[in-house]
């Protein structure tokens, strides 16, 4: 049984009635249901062959369930990833020695100004790599991805470094210089290599809704 366009998108709006908010979850869903009923089907009945489909993939019903393990296990492939993401960045020369060149600047400053001069710069730099982040969201925007569950975890993983840390500096203004300083000395490297590999994954993600919104236009 060959499935039409109209069918798929009745199976959309079927999956997206039952509790499946995300589309791009949607899609793959659909493609498994769509291969399902080509290979099995034993009728032209559509919606008798569907609800088979449904029944074989434990999808029919209520599928709030299905949608919240869905974005489950897309959070842990992309939480794996972003952890994967630490180690690969100290894998590249190129970044080790971006690294190093990095933190020799940024003592020499320290030396050179005032403690609240130096204080000031190390918040812009802290703020800097969010303010990337808020123009690639706004760029999101206007492209109307939708309600994709890649491009939510996406944007989540490339802003956690800053929603993490941006409490810590709070605690720096009652310390003395020396700690002062060293605290910016650790936090800065982590909260870029975070963001490093929070905005890579976030480029994946991007390329991934590209592809799937490519392969729905054909």
């Amino acid at each position: 049984m060959e499935i039409t366009k109209e069918q798929i998108k009745h199976i959309d709006n079927h999956l997206k009635k039952m509790g499946i908010r995300y589309w791009d979850m949607r899609i793959e869903m659909i493609d498994h249901l769509v291969s399902d009923i080509e290979q099995n089907s034993v009728s032209k009945d559509f919606k008798t062959e569907l609800s088979l489909a449904l029944k074989r993939a434990k999808w029919n019903g209520n599928l709030s369930g299905v949608n919240r393990e869905g974005w489950q296990n897309v959070n842990r492939r992309y939480r794996s990833e972003y952890h994967k993401g630490f180690i690969n960045f100290f894998k590249s020369f190129k970044n080790v020695c971006f690294l190093i060149f990095g933190f020799t600047v940024f003592y020499i400053i320290s030396e050179n100004v005032s403690l609240e001069v130096f204080n000031k710069i190390s918040m812009v730099l802290f703020i800097s790599p969010f303010l990337i982040a808020l123009i690639e969201f706004v760029k999101s925007l206007f492209k109307k991805y939708g309600r994709s569950v890649n491009l939510d975890y996406g944007v989540m993983y490339m802003t956690m470094s800053f929603l993490i840390l941006n409490a810590v500096p709070v605690f720096f203004d009652d310390k003395t210089e020396f700690t002062q300083k060293t605290l910016w000395f650790i936090l800065l490297p982590i909260h870029y290599i975070a963001f490093n590999s929070g905005y890579n994954l976030y480029k994946k993600a991007i390329t991934k809704i590209e592809e799937m919104k490519k392969e729905l236009s054909c």
